[in-house]
């Protein structure tokens, strides 16, 4: 008889769980960050940024390229010594390049990391305050986790998304 107690109790509980887990939704905060009207603000500004740093990145390529072009025409008619200018060119080009590169790069980084994450947490407080006011147990970010599954329903991603741009109007729209 005590054998059989365990797994009945085991069963009841499991069956019980759905019922006490509650109301939970996701928000897929990445999404929520492209879709607000701040977030897409944010996102022009760091493209009109990017405009010109790409550009510059372009002409020091060009230089790079230039200067391998050069070298392989003159690999059978150029003195030693001319080679020898042209190869330091071109690593000098190079190097420039490569610097430049990664300066954007990290320059990049920093300045997604630095609108992203006021955001997020501006979308955060806004889900919270959705969650309270809609009786939600529990709201997860939706790319935090693997899932196997997410019933539309529980995403409130829009939701929350229409709550910010409430709350947090971007001037001049």
């Amino acid at each position: 008889m005590r054998r059989l107690t365990v797994p009945i109790i085991l069963i009841l509980l499991l069956t019980a769980m759905p019922a006490a887990a509650g109301k939970i939704g996701f928000i897929n905060a990445e999404l929520a960050i492209s879709l607000v009207d701040e977030g897409q603000a944010e996102f022009g500004k760091l493209t009109a940024w990017q405009d010109p740093q790409q550009e510059k990145l372009d002409r020091l390529r060009d230089r790079v390229i230039a200067w391998r072009e050069q070298l392989a025409r003159g690999q059978d008619s150029a003195t030693p010594e001319a080679l020898a200018t042209v190869e330091r060119n071109e690593l000098d080009a190079r190097r420039a390049f490569e610097d430049a590169r990664r300066d954007y790069e990290r320059e990049l980084e920093e300045k997604k990391n630095e609108f992203l994450a006021e955001i997020a947490s501006k979308i955060g407080a806004v889900g919270t305050e959705f969650a309270k006011a809609n009786d939600f147990d529990a709201v997860f970010l939706l790319t935090a986790q693997p899932m196997v599954y997410v019933s539309e329903a529980a995403d409130i991603t829009d939701e929350v998304v229409e709550m910010y741009n409430q709350r947090y109007p971007v001037s001049g729209q």
